[in-house]
């Protein structure tokens, strides 16, 4: 049977204070779920038009086998009668007030949502740099990975420039991680056939999470452009270091959830977390309330996707939509898709320990994390092709950096928001 693990509230801001030094652990209380949720009334609907994630797929794939219901699956969200994506709906999909129907607010409510919304979070996962760990351990010793995972900018971007030319040409090196050095071996171990550091992220949204919580409170030009600069030092990083194809890679950015569909839980169990870092200095920083340390070395807890019913949808098909969101919120079935299959802690804090992979996740999301941000699936798709675009540049320049960081700035609305200010 699957175990559960229970816990409060996730958001931990409070663990990131300079010189905070309590223990994380000791400040959780129990939680207690108030809001309970009704089943949806039977029988269940017999055909689902759905739009989904690849990542996210498999929640509504075990709805459909455990309730026999008919998936119909398309490629375009504003078509589907419940759209399950990766980033809130935005314009994207004209969404069901889930507060106008009594069972969807009671799910609302489950998730901690008291007002007017058009989607139902997921739940959240861990995200960042992922690593065979047995190979981190062979190329770097036993403590290899600790001092990786809390490596300054220097540091990692130097590890990371020097592995790319061991691995072009193998001979010892050595590289400082965490103020200690190590010596990268003579020879590639026999199991490595990797190419180069990076593949490509299978997630590049939530690596804007340390940017945004430099920035503080006020997102304007102003606050945002130094983390974005950052930003941008982390992504051209990969590009220049980047592996041949996605098996030949050493790292890859992504959540659990996306990990955990494109691989299988099995495959998975084996690695380890590096943070996503970003290159932030104690200048970029213009909020009190995280330290550079923080920022740099604490792993994101990113929202893995939301569920959309759509309101142009006629009675009948809203009716299918509901049934699969309820039984993702109410049923034990649905609890267990959620925890397992796609690997999140619920929006009502729940996950399952029954692997290595999530048990990291518990712990981890207990002692240390920064609260991923949450942008529309459309901010998201462009932030992307802002990143993409530099794929072939060759050299990088001052002009390209700006080019980058400008349109960042209006993607996230810093820069409207700079100029309604003034």
């Amino acid at each position: 049977m699957q175990k559960m693990i229970r816990f409060a509230a996730l958001a931990l801001p409070a663990l990131l204070l300079a010189g905070c030094a309590a223990n994380p652990l000791e400040m959780l209380q129990p939680a207690e779920n108030t809001a309970t949720v009704e089943t949806a009334a039977a029988p269940a609907p017999q055909t689902l038009n759905v739009y989904a994630t690849e990542a996210l797929l498999p929640a509504v794939q075990a709805y459909a086998t455990a309730q026999q219901v008919t998936l119909n699956v398309t490629d375009d969200p504003a078509g589907a009668d419940l759209a399950l994506l990766d980033n809130t709906p935005g314009d994207l999909v004209q969404g069901m007030d889930v507060m106008s129907d009594t069972l969807l607010s009671a799910a609302a409510g489950r998730a901690g949502i008291t007002e007017s919304a058009t989607a139902l979070p997921l739940g959240r996962s861990l995200y960042g740099y992922w690593a065979n760990g047995s190979m981190i351990t062979a190329l770097l010793g036993e403590d290899g990975l600790t001092a990786l995972q809390n490596a300054s900018w220097d540091e990692w971007s130097d590890f990371v420039e020097t592995l790319q030319a061991w691995l072009e040409e193998p001979e010892a090196a050595t590289v400082t991680l965490n103020g200690s050095d190590y010596t990268l071996p003579e020879t590639k171990p026999d199991t490595l056939n990797a190419t180069g550091v990076f593949s490509e992220p299978m997630n590049r949204t939530a690596g804007y999470t340390a940017a945004m919580l430099a920035a503080g409170s006020e997102l304007n030009e102003d606050t945002l452009t130094g983390p974005l600069n950052g930003v941008y030092s982390a992504v051209t990083l990969e590009w220049d270091n980047l592996a041949e194809s996605d098996e030949t890679a050493l790292f890859r950015r992504a959540t659990l959830t996306d990990l955990l569909s494109a691989y299988g839980s099995d495959a998975c169990q084996s690695l380890v977390l590096i943070p996503f870092k970003c290159n932030l200095t104690e200048s970029d920083l213009s909020t009190e309330e995280y330290n550079l340390t923080g920022l740099l070395n604490y792993p994101v807890l990113a929202d893995a996707g939301y569920l959309t019913i759509s309101s142009g949808s006629d009675e009948t098909a809203q009716k299918a939509a509901k049934s699969a969101a309820l039984w993702l919120y109410s049923s034990g079935e649905g609890e267990t898709a959620l925890t397992e299959t796609l690997g999140v802690i619920t929006p009502w804090n729940t996950a399952s320990d029954t692997t290595t992979l999530g048990s990291m996740q518990i712990e981890q999301a207990g002692t240390g994390i920064l609260p991923g941000i949450t942008v529309t699936q459309a901010q998201a798709d462009a932030l992307v092709a802002n990143e993409e675009a530099l794929k072939d540049s060759e050299s990088h320049t001052t002009a390209e950096r700006k080019a980058f960081t400008e349109a960042a700035l209006e993607i996230l609305g810093a820069t409207e928001a700079a100029e309604t200010e003034e």
